[in-house]
């Protein structure tokens, strides 16, 4: 499950005093087309109106097929992931991460999509300024698209392909830092909460990652430990008592 907060009709992200839930978007699990009507099906019962989507299953159901039934169902596709790997420690070169990424940015338009889950890569066996320049060259070969499309780059600042090897660690700086200094008013942060205590392992910076337009996603295994609904008073009694300067800061008006 994907949480975030919800946004104003200007795009500027509301403050938690003034919502009292996240916007969620469920992840979809079908893999065929009876699975998928019986799927949505229950997902239109149950109210949902934002599922995630991985490119594979596009691919195994058919997109158009797969957007028709979303669709009569009035339920959007949140985020669609994942691409990137511009460092090649996901097995692909560069220019092949970089073309992969555009291709799923006009699949995620294609889809009407909000977002698209980018992985940007380890350092590997690049030199630090490198593995950061590599990764910063291909987002910027991206973004003109982003733009176009209106579709945020959500940037995975933790783990997110189990053990594969897609997150990039910069030095001297939180990951939410250095994505913030992209300076894209599409490129966020997505963040992923894992295990029994999933707050163990995740930046202290959440907070200001869901202030500024980005993801906090719950895996299947902190739904099934925590339980979703504990996790997620969690996460808006965390909000409601994060500091003033934050929450009225200028860092709202960088999900614009």
């Amino acid at each position: 499950m994907d949480v975030f907060l919800p946004r104003q009709p200007d795009g500027i992200t509301l403050a938690p005093q003034t919502t009292q839930q996240l916007e969620q978007s469920e992840p979809l699990r079908a893999q065929s087309f009876l699975e998928l009507t019986n799927e949505v099906a229950e997902l239109r019962q149950r109210q949902v109106r934002l599922v995630s989507l991985r490119r594979q299953q596009v691919m195994r159901i058919g997109q158009q097929t797969l957007l028709h039934v979303l669709t009569d169902n009035r339920i959007q596709v949140g985020t669609i992931g994942y691409a990137g790997g511009f460092t090649g420690s996901l097995g692909r070169g560069y220019e092949d991460a970089v073309q992969d990424t555009l291709r799923a940015l006009e699949l995620a338009a294609d889809l009407s999509a909000k977002s698209l889950v980018v992985v940007p890569g380890s350092q590997r066996n690049h030199i630090y300024n490198h593995a950061s320049r590599t990764i910063r060259d291909g987002l910027e070969r991206c973004l003109d698209d982003a733009l176009r499309f209106r579709i945020d780059l959500q940037i995975a600042l933790n783990n997110v392909i189990g053990d594969r090897d897609d997150v990039f660690a910069p030095c001297g700086q939180r990951p939410l830092e250095w994505v913030e200094d992209l300076d894209s008013h599409r490129i966020k942060g997505l963040m992923v909460l894992r295990g029994v205590s999933p707050w163990d392992n995740l930046p202290d910076c959440w907070r200001r990652c869901l202030f500024s337009g980005g993801i906090l996603r719950l895996s299947r295994s902190c739904r099934q430990l925590v339980g979703t609904a504990q996790v997620m008073n969690h996460i808006i009694q965390g909000l409601q008592d994060a500091p003033e300067s934050l929450a009225n800061s200028g860092v709202l008006s960088l999900a614009r």
